[in-house]
């Protein structure tokens, strides 16, 4: 009967024959290509020796990735944090339009409230409301003379940049 640690003992003796083998057929191998490489010539008189080659160890992957390397910081050299990112395709009319495309045209005042007339890239004349979306943000308010505009921002990083930007009819 064999008890949990004659187990563990066998396993253990079966890692290290398996070890001793892979040294053995490693060692065959750099011997036969050691023996592979050609004799050194002797240099000619009046011309400079050349110097030996080092051998330099390098890392084999074979697909796998670098346990050296931290990858967190491998991955972040890839792409920058702070790159920002489209929102896709844009729509058509002006909510495919960013909010420094446009031109503020006039404002319009009833009762119900008031209304801004903007031009778009397309040079069509657009009539909007507060909370009308834009292709990057919205109309904030609407005033006598001018607008805010609301600017939105998304980076890669996962951070959302707000800009406000006021449009005015006159500028004194």
């Amino acid at each position: 009967m064999h008890t949990p640690r004659t187990k563990l003992l066998l396993a253990a003796a079966l890692i290290l024959a398996c070890t001793a083998a892979a040294g053995a057929q490693t060692a065959k191998t750099a011997t036969a290509s050691s023996a592979a490489k050609p004799a050194p010539t002797a240099h000619k008189p009046g011309s400079t020796p050349e110097a030996p080659s080092a051998s330099v160890a390098k890392y084999n992957s074979r697909s796998r990735r670098d346990p050296f390397l931290n990858p967190i910081l491998v991955r972040k050299k890839e792409s920058p944090p702070d790159e920002e990112i489209g929102s896709g395709q844009s729509a058509p009319g002006i909510a495919g339009m960013s909010v420094t495309q446009v031109a503020l045209l006039g404002v319009s005042t009833r009762q119900g409230g008031r209304t801004a007339v903007f031009q778009g890239t397309d040079k069509r004349a657009y009539f909007l409301q507060e909370g009308d979306r834009f292709y990057d943000g919205y109309l904030k308010s609407i005033a006598d003379d001018s607008v805010v505009l609301v600017r939105q921002r998304h980076y890669r990083s996962g951070k959302v940049v707000t800009d406000e930007i006021t449009k005015r009819l006159r500028t004194p």
